[in-house]
């Protein structure tokens, strides 16, 4: 049998024990109080989803079970069902098909796509923070591409270089050709992370070469860089591919610097 009151010492409780003999005044440090904040239960059953859906056990491009049997299954409303598939196609996990149901989301950089867009354009300076990235990027992954690209990937690189070569006057049809270009290079590295970094910066990518684009004499020198890329690639030349793609990229940023320092305004007579 215990009775207490809180002690004047901070950090203490004052009990005092009943013992044969009397009672008796004791003091007993306190264990901090943890509270453990409980998780919205929604959270927990999207939490549970998305395991079973990083394991495997609910392969890509199926169906999740019905809500009446993930409400049987995990114990849990309707509302709490709708809120949990709610929160796994936000994080891009799932999507919702009309007459069909929840499907599992092949891996794709979507979500990441938006929120990455929108914290570099809070910076001004963007364009050239992203050449500065793809200098670190493009030039490993033009290395890899030539270690391990394949005929398919060195036709879509000779496609775009087609079309650079027709259409040099045309800023969009130029352009989309360089993106393209860049992609396959890309590709033929077969590493699916560097898809997934490069894809939140496909629109940046594209924006920043519309900004260097200055006519067909410049599109020709830089069409004649991408061959140089190509033609390493397709040797199988990795330090050729990283050389030629470095020099590519430092004069991109030369370009965009120029384009982007206004000119000096002259004094008047």
């Amino acid at each position: 049998m215990i009775s207490s009151t809180f002690g004047s010492l901070p950090g203490y409780l004052c009990c005092r024990r009943h013992q044969p003999g009397g009672w008796y005044d004791m003091l007993l440090p306190m264990k901090p109080a943890i509270i453990k904040a409980r998780e919205p239960l929604h959270r927990e059953v999207a939490r549970i989803l998305s395991e079973r859906i990083i394991s495997g056990d609910c392969p890509e491009r199926s169906l999740l079970p019905t809500e009446r049997e993930l409400c049987k299954d995990m114990g849990v409303s309707r509302t709490v069902i709708r809120e949990a598939i709610k929160f796994l196609e936000s994080r891009g996990l799932v999507r919702i098909e009309r007459g069909r149901g929840t499907v599992v989301q092949e891996p794709h950089a979507g979500p990441l796509t938006e929120t990455f867009k929108l914290l570099l354009r809070r910076r001004g300076d963007v364009l050239k923070d992203l050449v500065e990235v793809r200098k670190i990027l493009e030039v490993g992954i033009a290395g890899l591409a030539a270690e391990r690209r394949s005929e398919s990937h060195l036709r879509g690189m000779e496609r775009a270089l087609e079309t650079m070569r027709q259409k040099p006057s045309a800023p969009e049809g130029y352009v989309d050709a360089d993106v393209a270009f860049h992609a396959e290079i890309a590709r033929a590295s077969q590493n699916p992370v560097v898809l997934v970094l490069l894809e939140p910066l496909a629109d940046l990518l594209r924006e920043s070469r519309l900004i260097t684009f200055s006519g067909p004499r410049m599109v020709k020198l830089r069409t004649r860089q991408h061959e140089q890329i190509y033609k390493r690639i397709r040797a199988g030349d990795a330090e050729g591919a990283r050389e030629a793609m470095s020099r590519h990229l430092t004069d991109t940023e030369r370009d965009l610097l120029r384009r982007q320092t206004p000119a000096p305004r002259r004094r008047r007579p």
